[in-house]
């Protein structure tokens, strides 16, 4: 078998050469070094890797941050398509790589962090934009969800932008969300976001992305739709889960019980079922650090055990898995693994996530206490004098006059909880609608329509006019629940709403200042297919940096 480079959090994308992939990855010997290898996988067995370029930015790239990469879809044409780069964590940051070797400078938005790659969908690729909806690690005083629209950008990866309002909002605390999109040259991109959650359900959004710059209170990046219900079939998946796009498909893989990998496809467009694929023969071990991409009709996985690195590749024709460590697929009933530590999109860490002790106890105290309080006031209602009235019916009744109804006290507890339980849901409802519109995104900052990030200070800057206009604060109409009858729409059309803008609305991609670098650390370009020795690294030119 031929070497393959071996990272912690890899990623996996598409090369325009056929049956070739890119592999990226941080090694832990060398932080902050950025490797990039192509990967010749003709032959599964023995794929055969081949360096093709590193940047170096200790600040930025960590070998124990996930990653993604994909290249803009709907930009094939363009000689000069790039592959996107983004790594994960409380700062989020991400560059171009594009075919000749020049690597943008990493960039990141400012105060926000993508949380996982497994809550990153692509959902519209048109020309040189691809729309992404993300969950970060910060919600939104407006709409009181940490999901967000992206939209990146080929041509200028520092005329990327966000937006937090979006319409309708999933689940806040999400397993998996899985992205397709509808090909197409024209805008406004289509998509859907499909997002599962930790009860074993699912909800289906269609996306419509915008391409056009934010200059009105009315302009978005991203707005989904109301949900509708991924109908599971008895499937629930663990937070082992990674996703693949294929165009209109949604590919999921998921570990079970007796570490295999078990295939899961949803094509949202056409219906609202996930589909167990029925593979033919053997599948693939999951591996912890497993990465996933789409290479024409098939699926290209890589992970790695002990330092050993393996591809494995699925024919979504003929349904075969190929490549080395094939073992065989789980029995029908055989339920998925528990999530191990680290693979919880909402605690990517790994760390253990218990309740204070000093919340339990006062909790506890406080529950005996109420109970007491009640108590007392029940045996005190009961011992009261009987009234005049009661006294002279007592001789003439000639028994006990005991009621069966329950005492004062008891009957006003019963009142409370019965409002109490109403008016719960009303409460939950109200918790998640938008705030006044005084209050907005604590995270935005001044909104230029025609600079949407901040650039660096060595990168050229142009004199643009100032438009700046305020966001508009998505209030949304109230609608009767219906029945549920799944009609996948091929286009959504957001109702207009009528806002009062505050002052700010967007947020700049932060890019700090190339550090200078001694010509004596010049480097000389290698064709050497092996992993380099030390670093290379070349002073970028304005916006970029050289990658060998």
């Amino acid at each position: 078998m031929s070497y393959l480079p071996s990272y912690p959090y890899p990623c996996l994308a598409a090369h325009t050469t056929p049956s070739t992939v890119f592999l990226v990855g941080v090694p832990p010997a060398t932080e902050g070094r950025l490797e990039i290898y192509t990967v010749n996988v003709a032959n599964a067995n023995s794929p055969v890797a081949t360096f093709y370029g590193n940047q170096t930015r200790d600040a930025f790239w960590s070998s124990a941050a996930a990653k993604t990469c994909l290249s803009y879809p709907g930009n094939t044409a363009s000689a000069s398509n790039p592959l996107l780069i983004i790594q994960f964590g409380e700062k989020s940051y991400f560059t171009n790589l594009f075919p000749n070797g020049n690597i943008n400078i990493p960039t990141n938005f400012l105060n926000i962090g993508f949380l996982s790659n497994k809550l990153f969908s692509l959902t519209g690729a048109v020309g040189s934009f691809n729309w992404f909806a993300a969950v970060t690690n910060a919600s939104s005083t407006t709409t009181n969800s940490p999901w967000t629209g992206l939209r990146f950008n080929a041509t200028d990866v520092y005329e990327s932008s966000r937006d937090y309002i979006i319409s309708n909002y999933p689940n806040p605390n999400p397993i998996l969300s899985v992205g397709t999109y509808v090909a197409s040259s024209n805008t406004p991109g289509q998509g859907y976001n499909v997002v599962f959650d930790r009860s074993g359900s699912g909800s289906i959004y269609t996306a419509l992305s915008s391409a056009a710059p934010i200059v009105t209170t009315q302009d978005r990046i991203l707005t989904l739709s109301t949900p509708q219900a991924v109908d599971m079939g008895g499937v629930k998946l663990s937070t082992n889960a990674i996703s693949a796009t294929m165009v209109g498909s949604g590919y999921i893989l998921d570990k079970m019980s007796d570490g295999s990998t078990r295939l899961y496809s949803i094509n949202p467009g056409k219906s609202n079922k996930l589909e167990t694929v029925a593979v033919s023969g053997n599948v693939p071990m999951f591996a912890s650090n497993m990465a996933v991409t789409t290479m024409g009709n098939s699926l290209v996985t890589y992970g790695s055990t002990g330092g050993n690195a393996v591809i494995n590749i699925f024919d979504t024709v003929t349904l075969t898995w190929s490549g080395q460590g094939l073992v065989a697929p789980p029995a029908p009933n055989t339920p998925p693994a528990p999530g191990a530590p680290g693979t919880d999109p909402a605690n990517p860490d790994g760390g253990s996530k218990s309740a204070p002790l000093g919340a339990i106890i006062g909790g506890v105290v406080g529950g005996l206490a109420l109970i007491a309080l009640i108590a007392f006031l029940v045996i005190r209602s009961r011992r009261k004098p009987k009234t005049k009235e009661a006294v002279q019916q007592a001789p003439h009744n000639g028994q006990n006059n005991n009621t069966t109804a329950a005492p004062p006290v008891d009957q006003n507890y019963q009142q409370q909880q019965q409002a109490m339980v109403q008016t719960q849901p009303v409460q939950y409802q109200q918790q998640f609608q938008p705030q006044p519109q005084q209050q907005y995104l604590q995270q935005q900052q001044q909104y230029n329509p025609h600079q949407s990030v901040y650039l660096p200070q060595q990168q050229p800057l142009y004199a643009v006019p100032d438009k700046t206009a305020p966001p508009v604060i998505f209030q949304p109409a109230t609608q009767p629940q219906e029945g549920y009858n799944y009609v996948p729409p091929t286009l959504f059309q957001p109702a207009v709403q009528e806002t009062s803008p505050p002052t700010k609305y967007s947020q700049d991609v932060y890019v700090p200042p190339t550090p200078y670098t001694p010509s004596s650390h010049t480097y000389t370009p290698t064709t050497t297919t092996a992993t380099p020795a030390s670093p290379q690294y070349l002073p970028p030119d304005h916006r970029n940096d050289y990658a060998a």
